[in-house]
This record gives C-alpha cells, structure tokens and sequence, in this order.
C-alpha cells in the first residue's frame, strides 16, 4: 500500500485493520507521480492520487491494475481477497501461464 496521508492516522489504520503488509508513506507524491496516479484536477492544489490497486505476484509480476478517477468507484473487496488467493507462489506459473 502506498498513501501520502498522515502517518499517524495511516499507522493506526494499519494496527486497525491488522493488515499483514507495510504502507509506504509518500508524503510528497513521488511515487503517486511516477506512476501517473496523481489526481491533477484536485481543485484545492492537494496531492491526492487516483484510488489504484496492484496486485504483484511472488515474482513481482503484475497480476491485476486497477486506477479510476473516479473516487467512489472501487473493486470490490471480495473480488480482490479472491485475486491474492489466487496468487501463484515465488517461482511457481501463474494459472494462466500454465
């Protein structure tokens, strides 16, 4: 996960939700930038990024990527949980590839 929000509120939205996995904190947008996901109509000049979520595999293979400027519009989490479950392991083909 990546987010440019406060890290305390990032931090306890972490422990909150016991995910098993780092949030990068890019308070500056650097990253957000480089992949082209910062939101640049944002009318109040805040450096807020388009909703995205990728899905890397082991091997750091892209499996699913997903951005939209429309902010209410999210996958949905099942379909999501059901995507990671799917994931081959490091070195192993995905299901598709073999």
């Amino acid at each position: 996960m990546i987010a440019n929000d406060d890290a305390d509120k990032l931090r306890d939205f972490r422990d909150q939700e016991a995910l098993p996995f780092p949030i990068l904190l890019d308070p500056e947008a650097v990253t957000i930038s480089g992949w082209g996901l910062l939101n640049e109509m944002d009318s109040r000049g805040r450096l807020i990024p388009h909703p995205t979520v990728a899905i890397l595999d082991g091997d750091r293979v892209v499996r699913y990527f997903f951005t939209e400027t429309n902010y209410r519009l999210r996958p949905p989490t099942a379909d999501l949980v059901e995507r990671l479950q799917a994931l081959p392991t490091a070195g192993q083909p995905a299901a598709e590839d073999r």
